[in-house]
C-alpha cells in the first residue's frame, strides 16, 4: 500500500473517531442520549469496518504481490 492510500485510511479513521467523540459529548444531555448514542455506535461500527477493510486489503495486496514470485520459483523446479 502506498503512502496516499495509507493517509486516506488514516484520515477516514480520524474523522470517524472525531465524529464519535463529538456525539459522545453531545450525548451528555439527557433528552438526546438515546438517539445520539445510536448514531455514535453506528459511527464506531463504521470506523471498525473501515479499519478491518483496510487491513484486509493490505493482506490481500501483499498476498497478491508475493504469489507471482512463489509461482516463478515453483516453475524453475528444485535447485
Amino acid at each position: 500500500m502506498d503512502a496516499a492510500h495509507q493517509a486516506q485510511l488514516t484520515y477516514a479513521a480520524l474523522a470517524c473517531s472525531v465524529a464519535a467523540l463529538f456525539f459522545s459529548l453531545i450525548a451528555a444531555f439527557p433528552g438526546l442520549k438515546g438517539v445520539l448514542a445510536a448514531v455514535r455506535d453506528g459511527i464506531l461500527w463504521f470506523a471498525l469496518l473501515v479499519v478491518l477493510g483496510g487491513v484486509g486489503f493490505l493482506v490481500w495486496q501483499q498476498m497478491r504481490l508475493q504469489q507471482p514470485a512463489s509461482v516463478a520459483k515453483a516453475a524453475q523446479g528444485p535447485t
